[in-house]
């Protein structure tokens, strides 16, 4: 390389000018107006000159006048104290074949000791070619960026960054925050082994990695916009799912009554948002919003006009979202025969509210003056859903013939009511064997009465004491 002109000092040997103007110039002032390089790495503290002591002072390690071959450049080299660099020679002593390692090993002597990364990699990747593929692919070709020879890498230790690894982030591999950023393949390795590689990277990936949760993970369309954008409020990084609110593990399918699983997505395909369906509370779902959702379409549109007035505008007491009217059978809740058939449905669901409605009979049906307070509230004993009149007796668990000498008439047992019976019109219940007989057998006095509880087909013989 040419400095004004000549490639070495030889070339102007007779010219003593141009480097000694004594009581005019500093000889230092005259060598950097011609080496600008070096004026440049003082002026800017970088490079090689910016950490030498007394660096005005080149003829200490520079001397000259000594034969054309003179190379000034390298007389310098056993002066120089390699500890003045960001790199240390700690670990760089000797080669894997322990020979000593000399300058050119890494440097270009040519283009003024200039490091030479690509050597790095020919040097370690002699010593374990998958480790440096892994190496140079995830972290880049910059060795300097990260290695300073001591080596502060050795005993790196993430939990002293400004961003400790915690839960899952100390599952994920360093590539994936710390990404490659350049397209173009090394040239430093074999051909064979820069086949091997992706994409590798010229800059420094580590610097400005962010450290924010919204810088690496997009907020999702699910919740955009709705909850505060500081994610740690809800999430942590052991688990992003389930999200902590209000202190305890939110899951929509189990802290409300209402699942997501067939409301991820509109009929457009379209992700449905927390705010589609709470628009001003996330504790209050707005049932408007129900309505144009499910009326998209003009068949659609039809249906929900038809759907409303039938059955109201409270969506949440029939649906779920999971959804449990979906094919609907009522007979699973109460079975609809007989005359409950021909019933509309607002009959029974007054005001269209479907929760709660009763399913027996005497809270449908008051019961009939003729027979109120004689017969129990027990309908479908007499009665069934085919037709209310006339009545018969449809249900008599206990047998009617009891005693063998045919059906005994109602009065016998039921002397009072119907909803009564008493068995003492024919057996005697007075302290006897009888009374006697069901104390040994641990019946109280005041459980005597309830005979068919012992035995309910009136055989002595069967559950009896």
């Amino acid at each position: 390389m040419a400095l004004k002109g000549y490639r070495s000092h030889a070339e102007f040997e007779s010219q003593c000018g141009l480097c000694h103007a004594p009581f005019e110039i500093s000889q230092a002032e005259l060598c950097i107006d011609c080496h600008q390089s070096i004026s440049q790495q003082i002026s800017a503290q970088q490079g090689t000159h910016s950490h030498i002591p007394n660096v005005n002072q080149c003829a200490s390690c520079h001397p000259d006048h000594r034969g054309r071959d003179f190379d000034v450049t390298l007389a310098a080299m056993p002066m120089f104290d390699h500890s003045n660099t960001d790199f240390s020679l700690a670990w760089h002593q000797v080669n894997y074949d322990t020979t000593p390692m000399e300058c050119i090993a890494c440097h270009v002597i040519e283009t003024r000791f200039k490091v030479n990364v690509d050597n790095c990699a020919y040097c370690h990747t002699s010593r374990d070619i998958e480790f440096m593929l892994n190496h140079i692919r995830e972290f880049g070709e910059d060795c300097l960026a990260c290695h300073d020879g001591q080596d502060r890498m050795v005993d790196f230790d993430h939990q002293r960054t400004a961003f400790p690894l915690e839960g899952k982030h100390l599952q994920v591999r360093c590539v994936e925050c710390h990404k490659p950023v350049s397209e173009a393949l090394s040239p430093m390795l074999t051909q064979q082994a820069s086949q091997a590689m992706a994409p590798v990277q010229d800059q420094d990936p580590f610097k400005g990695t962010p450290s924010e949760c919204s810088q690496c993970h997009a907020e999702p369309d699910l919740h955009k916009g709705y909850f505060s954008p500081n994610c740690i409020e809800c999430h942590n990084a052991s688990v992003w799912s389930p999200a902590i609110l209000e202190g305890q593990n939110f899951d929509h399918a189990t802290r409300t009554p209402f699942t997501l699983a067939r409301h991820k997505v509109d009929y457009q395909n379209t992700i449905i948002t927390c705010v589609g369906c709470h628009p001003s509370d996330i504790h209050q779902a707005d049932l408007a919003s129900c309505v144009p959702c499910h009326s998209q379409g003009e068949e659609k549109a039809a249906f929900m006009v038809r759907h409303q007035e039938e059955f109201g505008p409270a969506c949440l007491d029939c649906h779920d979202g999971a959804d449990r009217m979906e094919n609907f059978d009522h007979g699973r809740v109460f079975v609809l025969d007989g005359r409950h058939a021909e019933i509309a449905c607002e009959g029974c669901h007054r005001d269209k509210v479907f929760k709660g409605t009763p399913t027996q009979c005497a809270l449908c049906h008051v019961e009939p003056a003729i027979h109120a307070g004689f017969f129990g509230l027990q309908c479908q004993n007499c009665h069934s859903s085919n037709a209310w009149a006339p009545a018969q007796l449809r249900i008599h668990r206990f047998p009617l013939g009891h005693g063998g000498t045919g059906e005994i008439e109602c009065r016998v047992c039921h002397t009072s009511r119907y909803v009564e019976y008493t068995c003492y019109g024919c057996h005697d219940h007075q302290p006897n064997a009888i009374a006697e007989r069901h104390a040994k057998a641990g019946v109280a006095p005041a459980d005597l009465p309830y005979c068919t509880q012992c035995h309910p087909t009136g055989m002595i013989d069967v559950d009896s004491p």
